[in-house]
């Protein structure tokens, strides 16, 4: 903006290049320089034709935009609840392939945890704990005001099944201009039942007015490698009774030899001496000498993975219209032989000011997703990880590369599971493809300077087709001939809404907005499947090459109208009320409860604005509070019963079953309450901010399927029942630590703590199951949501062990609580230290308390491969514990035992889960990045008009983890589906990797 000796002004804008020019009418004028997020200058132009200048950022908090409900932007101070930001940087740097988990460890409040289904799975995401025993817990995604699908289709189960990522995961980081996270109902309310288990807004980039034309390029190239290996005993090898019972001998080429039976797997026999040994299944092998493989085997059976992302958009605008288009190609090979997922994604952003009053916004995007040869989930040995795990000590991987037999059967010691790893990754074949649409279009319409309308549309639909087989050959009833199985999923979800929205002074102390809306959500899925069995014509894997056929299809429709209004008084823009209300009318709940109401009451009161404080301390200062109510409707057809037809006949009629629950006819939403203090402080001119905020909130009306007497035909019976209450603490601090001359050191911390209490359940019902297993994960009355239950050690009252007469472990009587699966803090680290045009950050991402169930190390202690079980002299084999005496008095244990007695039998063997449940504390250097931004000077005879390169790390190492995981080689990170119950489970699961590699930004 120009100031002339007039009195008169006028503006102009710059090019992308920041360059611009402007007529002078004399020496006394000035010139206002100003930019959103920048510090304005003022400047005296005097006698000069050309002036540079250089804005420095603007970190104060009065003057912060956050983006909020609907695509909003509003000051900060004005809010009454909490929100938090991440920018594009944070994403587009050390990326992983789902752009969720960026957000680890960055965003008080909020859990996120990716599965072990490897690159392209989905993520668990949580803001504020878990509010539903049965429905869904993750929040809302809406992308450019547009809400998405992010269910998984088809999860994998604790036993098995393939993991092929939610929806979060297909959006292009590099189209993401920031994140809004809306934590809590009072800050979702406006999106109704969605949004009851928050929000998380993405915006996307678009171009801008005036800019011109501009390309922008960004190449990520990484390495992955395992961040973690497992760890085995090489001492001893197979069989019981700690010696060769188990064994056969043969005399070949005139030397005694052991036969490795094709019954066995355990390894709690005789020490592996070197002596010759021919395994019974597999005499092709030969004879070998009876020794232990390299302790680096397993990890050396993985390949060093890559992922390279390159995008490349262009941008621009003029004083009416925008544009941006972008490409980008993402390539993943991971760390299994085979397994690969690409993506390619295609975005058009553009816009137009057909008048002073109308405006016109839209986008489209399309992602095309390819996946091959996933790796299955789960505790199946049958599964790459869990057969790689109990694989005996003595087998040479080698041995097994020749994978198929002359009569077409698995080459293995045995003729049943575990399988032939490279069985598994070369003849176990799938694919996936999924083509997705996200469009919008926006129209807005300016009545007045102070009304508007605004219309919205969009879609969300994309298609998943997949294909999977198992080969003849493989072990196991209807594996051995093969197996054929082909999926098609359609979704499509549509939005529109309408918002009315009035905004203005209505005198020189008071400001107010009031909004008024509508929206419309139509959802439609379904699958059809077809999978095969017994495969006449070999190695043709075709479904009509299948003598047994099933087939499979269902459909699901839901609908859901809503209206709402958001109202905000100011006064003197230091005190803020915010008042809203939405109803919902959902489709798939009883026809008397398909409506209900839920508001939202929050204020905001900037002190420091109120008392004038001018303080070289306390720079800014507000409170906020807030009450709100919101709901969770239910998923399609839990009000109403129905059959399934079977592919079995009956006297020439097709069979039908019953469904096993009995349905609500008059189901009602679940209703969460919450309220929400927080307080918002910033000192010494803004060097340093902290963000606190304490929550409470009730989840009431749970959608509940509660057991019944199978003489009613049924198995259970939903009812709206019980309650689940949440009560936290965030802490967020930004401290600018150190700022000397060029260099700058910012530090930034943010914490939370989360307990989840079950309050209540259905009359007369204490627990209520989670997850069925050896360790049970339950809801149980009175006690924090996710208890892990099953059978400890019998002890007696002063809590010492008591073993039998004859020194061996002893269960309990009853099944007790062993554990819990959610955490009591979590938080983040980031240091970030600059110095001219370097920048070094790093992050720690740290969680402390809650405990896992191990399925890694209940095959490490039930097969003897554990390196924990290689202490086998007898006087390690004696349980610390006491002889019970019949008189009532105890005596010290002394009795050795055989080591499968000692170590097996107090876990697996014994059905004690005590020994499995392990501590799920960790701290981890998350994400590390050095680059270097290259100066105007150096690229001013270059292209470019910006230039970063970087090097970047994610995942790199766990600086702490429980002495149990780090002694197994195993992460307390590796749930394996997304679900709240699978977090507290660790199922055999990929290894976790790192990734190190370079990341290249440049603008033109």
């Amino acid at each position: 903006m120009l100031q002339d000796d007039l009195n008169s002004s006028r503006g102009t804008v710059t090019d992308i290049n920041g360059k611009y020019s402007l007529s002078v009418q004399g020496p006394e004028s000035t010139m206002v320089i100003s930019s959103i997020g920048y510090i304005s200058q003022t400047i005296k132009v005097g006698n000069r034709s050309e002036i540079n200048i250089q804005l420095d950022p603007e970190v104060s908090e009065l003057s912060e935009v956050v983006v909020t409900a609907f695509g909003i932007k509003r000051e900060k101070k004005a809010l009454g609840y909490s929100v938090q930001e991440v920018n594009t940087e944070e994403l587009t740097q050390a990326r992983e392939p789902n752009v969720v988990n960026s957000l680890k460890g960055k965003v008080a409040g909020v859990h996120v945890n990716p599965t072990s289904g490897g690159p392209g799975g989905s993520s668990y995401v949580v803001i504020r704990g878990n509010s539903s025993l049965t429905g869904n817990n993750q929040p809302l995604y809406v992308v450019d005001g547009i809400p998405i699908d992010n269910q998984t289709l088809d999860p994998a189960s604790s036993s098995s099944g393939f993991d092929y990522g939610d929806g979060i995961g297909n959006i292009n980081p590099d189209d993401i201009e920031n994140i809004s996270v809306l934590k809590g109902p009072s800050a979702a309310s406006m999106y109704g039942a969605r949004g009851a288990n928050g929000v998380i807004l993405i915006t996307t980039k678009s171009g801008k007015k005036g800019q011109g034309i501009g390309v922008e390029f960004n190449s990520n190239y990484t390495f992955e490698t395992p961040s973690v290996n497992p760890t085995f005993q090489n001492t001893w090898g197979g069989g019981y009774d700690d010696n060769y019972s188990a064994f056969t001998t043969e005399t070949i080429d005139g030397q005694e030899t052991l036969v490795w039976p094709g019954w066995l797997l355990d390894q709690w026999g005789g020490p592996m001496d070197g002596r010759p040994i021919i395994y019974d299944y597999a005499r092709d092998w030969g004879v070998q000498p009876y020794t232990a493989q390299p302790t680096d085997n397993i990890e050396n059976f993985y390949r060093t993975g890559t992922t390279s992302t390159n995008t490349v958009s262009v941008f621009g605008g003029n004083e009416t219209s925008t544009l941006r288009l972008s490409f980008s190609n993402m390539n993943n090979k991971s760390i299994v032989p085979n397994n690969t997922l690409d993506r390619q994604t295609i975005t058009l952003r553009g816009s137009h000011q057909v008048s002073e009053k109308l405006l016109i916004d839209a986008k489209i995007n399309y992602t095309r997703q390819e996946g091959n040869n996933r790796v299955q989930n789960g505790i199946n040995y049958g599964g790459l990880q869990a057969s790689l795990e109990v694989m005996p000590r003595s087998i040479d991987l080698d041995w097994l590369r020749d994978h198929t037999r002359e009569d077409g059967l698995m080459t293995s010691f045995k003729p049943s599971t575990p399988y032939n790893p490279y069985w598994i990754t070369e003849k176990f074949k799938n694919n996936d493809t999924r083509d997705r649409i996200i469009g919008m279009a926006r129209v807005k319409y300016d009545f007045t300077k102070w009304l508007s309308i605004q219309g919205r549309t969009g879609t969300d639909f994309y298609t998943d087709n997949r294909f999977s087989m198992v080969p003849q050959g493989t072990p196991g009833g209807s594996n051995l001939n093969g197996q054929v199985k082909n999926t098609m999923w359609r979704v499509k979800e549509e939005n529109s809404d309408i918002l009315l929205t009035a905004t203005g002074d209505l005198n020189s102390d008071f400001n107010a907005t009031l909004s008024l809306g509508a929206n419309h959500l139509n959802r439609d899925q379904e699958v059809v499947q077809v999978s095969g069995q017994n495969l006449d014509i070999p190695d043709l894997y075709h479904i009509n090459n299948a003598s047994l056929v099933f087939p499979r299809n269902s459909s699901i429709q839901k609908q859901m109208n809503s209206v709402y209004f958001q109202s905000q008084l100011a006064y003197r823009n230091y005190l803020f009320l915010d008042i809203t209300g939405r109803n919902d009318w959902s489709s798939t709940l009883g026809l008397e409860n398909q409506s209900f109401f839920y508001p939202s009451v929050s204020t905001s009161f900037a002190f420091t604005d109120y008392l004038e404080i001018d303080s070289p301390i306390l720079t800014f200062g507000k409170f906020r509070a807030s009450y709100a109510e919101a709901g969770n409707d239910a998923d399609p057809y839990l009000t109403q019963g129905g059959y399934s037809l079977s592919s079995e006949t009956f006297d020439g009629m097709r069979l039908a079953t019953i469904q096993s629950n009995v349905p609500l006819e008059d189901l009602k939403n679940e209703l969460t309450t919450s309220f929400e203090l927080g307080m918002d402080l910033r000192f010494f001119n803004n060097r340093l901010g902290v963000d606190f905020t304490y929550y409470t909130q009730s989840t009431t009306n749970q959608i509940l399927p509660v057991e019944i007497s199978a003489a009613t035909g049924f198995n259970t019976r939903l009812i709206n029942a019980g309650e689940i209450r949440n009560q936290g603490l965030e802490l967020m601090i930004n401290a600018k630590i150190l700022k000397a001359g060029d260099f700058t050191w910012d530090l930034g911390i943010n914490g939370s703590r989360n307990r989840s209490e079950v309050v209540s359940l259905a009359p007369g019902i204490n627990s209520h199951t989670l997850l069925s297993g050896t360790g049970t994960i339950e809801a149980r009355v009175g006690q924090p949501y996710g208890n892990i239950v099953g059978f400890a050690k019998k002890r007696n009252e002063d809590g010492r062990i008591l073993v039998t007469e004859l020194g061996r472990w002893q269960r309990a009587d009853e099944i007790t609580v062993l554990g819990n699966i959610q955490p009591d803090f979590l938080g983040g680290i980031t240091n970030t230290f600059s110095y001219k045009g370097f920048v070094l950050s790093g992050m720690l991402d740290f969680r402390l308390g809650g405990q896992v169930y191990s399925y890694s190390k209940y095959d490490q202690m039930a097969k003897g491969t554990g390196i924990f079980t290689e202490a086998r002299d007898p006087e390690d084999l004696i349980v610390d514990g006491l002889i019970e005496n019949a008189d009532g008095t105890f005596t010290e244990n002394d009795i050795s035992l055989l080591s499968h007695q000692y170590y097996a039998s107090q876990g697996p063997w014994g059905g004690i889960a005590e020994t499995m449940v392990i501590d799920a504390d960790y701290m981890a250097l998350r994400e590390l990045t050095f680059g270097y931004n290259f100066s105007k000077g150096f690229l001013t005879k270059t292209p470019f008009v910006n230039a970063r390169l970087s090097i970047v790390g994610r995942n790199l190492m766990y600086l702490y983890r429980d002495p149990e995981f780090k002694l197994m080689g195993i992460s307390p990170e590796s749930a394996f589906n997304s679900s709240t119950a699978a977090q507290g489970v660790e199922a055999r699961g990929l290894p976790t990797t790192r990734s190190m590699g370079f990341n290249l930004f440049l603008t033109f």
